[in-house]
């Protein structure tokens, strides 16, 4: 188990490395290091390369590590609370949610260090939809899961549209527009900051809980039976993955499947204790939307490609692979 969660840490600093040494104007993994820990050694002659790792690069990949942890941490926390492996921010609208409201919050110029938590509010209520149209008498039905995520997904879409085109500004309008596609860049330590601070609590409140999810995972009478307040810790639950999922959106946009396939990848690595299942979703979404972003910003020359789609192409063929995987199942 060690050597494995070794080997994973290795190729999530790889991944970060990869992140700041790669791109226009290439640089050295050792400059890349003394410009982050010792920028005073740097020479006068690498004040170019110092303002590139330290202003544009490293931001920018450790907002990509934050929005890994927080969608993969969240798809784990919905996967578990749904105990079905197909439910997904993205999947289950949750994401579009959030979506809309930072959508306005964006038309309205609010102050960025609100946003996360105005994202949580939008996802909070999207969860709330889904999640009563999901249950049935014989529980959660996984259809409708699923088939209230599209919908929810489609109307969120309709009134984003309707926020950018009502909104009469084409410059915040473009910058609306932008955000939606999927990405981090331009992403500065203004936006880090906060984003590190909700995810962090998201994540550490996800630890807090995991041995209550343990017991959950063997069904909720049994769970009452071992003493679990049941309704409390699965409110927790999806106020935690919400308020991670929000905190991605306001960061990134709506970026798709990293809660779908890090959980997966974490699980037939590393098998189903609750913490390390934690710990090592968080490093593989890491570690996706890192190389992700990586792709994005370097496979096309001159241009950036939007980070939703890269993830799409993956995670999209990933979830048609779980569906045929699962038993049919009826409205």
């Amino acid at each position: 188990m060690l050597l494995r969660i070794g080997l994973l840490l290795a190729v999530a600093f790889v991944s970060l490395m990869l992140n700041l040494c790669i791109g226009d104007i290439s640089v050295e993994p050792a400059a890349a290091l003394t410009a982050i820990f010792k920028p005073e050694d740097m020479p006068d002659t690498s004040a170019f390369q110092l303002e590139i790792i330290r202003q544009i690069r490293l931001p920018r990949v450790l907002i990509a590590m934050v929005v890994g942890t927080a969608l993969s941490v969240a798809g784990y926390l919905l996967q578990s609370l749904s105990r079905n492996h197909l439910a997904d921010p993205y999947l289950t609208g949750v994401s579009s949610g959030a979506g809309v409201v930072v959508a306005i919050a964006v038309a309205s110029n609010c102050s960025y260090e609100l946003v996360p938590l105005i994202a949580f509010s939008g996802g909070l209520v999207a969860a709330v939809i889904v999640g009563g149209l999901a249950r049935s008498s014989r529980g959660l039905s996984v259809t409708r899961l699923l088939l209230g995520g599209v919908g929810l997904s489609t109307i969120c879409s309709g009134i984003i549209t309707l926020v950018v085109t009502l909104g009469g500004d084409p410059v915040r309008a473009q910058s609306i527009y932008f955000w939606l596609a999927g990405g981090i860049s331009g992403r500065t330590w203004t936006e880090f900051w906060p984003a590190s601070g909700y995810s962090t609590a998201g994540l550490l409140a996800a630890f807090v809980l995991s041995k209550q999810i343990r017991l959950l995972s063997v069904g909720s009478e049994q769970a009452k039976g071992l003493g679990v307040n049941v309704d409390y810790v699965q409110w927790g639950i999806l106020f935690i993955a919400v308020l991670l999922t929000g905190t991605a959106v306001s960061v990134s946009g709506i970026v798709g499947f990293v809660g779908l396939v890090a959980p997966h990848i974490a699980r037939n690595v590393f098998g189903r204790d609750e913490r390390v299942h934690i710990f090592a979703s968080a490093v593989t979404g890491m570690i996706l939307v890192m190389l992700s972003d990586l792709l994005a910003r370097t496979l096309v020359e001159g241009q950036e490609l939007p980070l939703s789609t890269l993830l799409s192409l993956v995670g999209g063929p990933f979830f048609l692979f779980l569906i045929s995987r699962q038993k049919s199942e009826s409205l």
